[in-house]
């Protein structure tokens, strides 16, 4: 599969590497499951979302950088934010950090690193980095690590306290219909989302303030009994439809948009025309 990488300059840019499992531990079973119990259909409150895959060309993506672990390490804090007073000294990038840029003075600054060697995973959040990928400072939002062997997901810096790894659509994904084999990682609208935490996956907090419809810790699906094949859509699309048929879409997150996006690792959008089916055929689980 693609893995992302830095190129010169600190650019993001794609290579082939091995395949490397997510998660493994049967207490991440969520992300290779359909949602669980009662659904409530949501199609007609959703008719106005638009739905989008956030890649690095716009900002609001959740990168992922391998490294072997060789190119020494650097120690980071995280009293940024919110005091966490970790010190967690994250294996280099061979070639610098590339976390997410965000965007309108809202700059996430999400990234993950893993180790290949030991499996180990590092999430950050407001991360930020100058054009060659060296950080600005060593004292970030938030630095969270876990194991990919050990892990169901937490912890992480997402509102809901997962990992933006789990869910994550990576590199390659995308490119048949039947490639993308997990559930996704949703961010919903701040307006429409409610204080209350859902139970389909181990959330363990949520920044939602209102009453609305979704929640984080709960999922979305798309109606399990429309067929993808037949569907006026791209292979991406089928892509996403299809994994939020049989995975869901975890509430992780929430924005200050209007629509769904689904984090992703991707340089650039694909073609996802009939992706804005969903909101015809959207389900939530709590």
């Amino acid at each position: 599969m693609l893995l992302p990488a830095i190129g010169a300059g600190g650019a993001l840019n794609f290579i082939r590497a091995p395949f490397l499992p997510r998660f493994t531990s049967p207490s991440a079973a969520w992300l290779y499951s359909p949602p669980r119990g009662a659904h409530r259909d949501i199609s007609a409150l959703a008719a106005t979302l638009t739905f989008s895959v956030n890649t690095h060309a716009e900002g609001f993506d959740y990168p992922v950088q391998y490294t072997d672990g060789s190119h020494g390490c650097t120690l980071f804090t995280d009293t940024l934010r919110y005091d966490l007073h970790d010190r967690t000294c994250v294996p280099n990038p061979a070639a610098g950090y590339a976390p997410s840029h965000g965007g309108w003075g809202a700059n996430d600054g999400h990234l993950v690193v893993v180790d290949t060697c030991t499996g180990n995973y590092y999430d950050f959040w407001k991360l930020e980095v100058d054009a060659a990928g060296r950080p600005l400072r060593t004292n970030v939002g938030a630095i969270f690590t876990g194991n990919l062997a050990t892990s169901n997901g937490t912890p992480g810096s997402t509102a809901a306290g997962i990992t933006g790894l789990a869910g994550d659509i990576l590199p390659g994904e995308l490119d048949c219909a039947t490639c993308l084999n997990h559930a996704l990682n949703a961010a919903i609208p701040g307006l429409m989302n409610s204080s209350r935490v859902g139970h389909q996956f181990p959330a363990t907090k949520t920044d939602g303030r209102g009453h609305g419809i979704f929640r984080e810790g709960a999922k979305i699906r798309f109606d399990p009994r429309v067929d993808v094949a037949t569907l006026p859509a791209s292979t991406a699309a089928r892509a996403i439809l299809r994994a939020l048929q049989l995975y869901g879409g975890a509430i992780t997150d929430q924005s200050g948009g209007k629509g769904i996006g689904f984090y992703s690792a991707l340089a650039a959008p694909p073609d996802l025309t009939g992706l804005d089916l969903i909101r015809q055929h959207l389900w939530i689980y709590y």
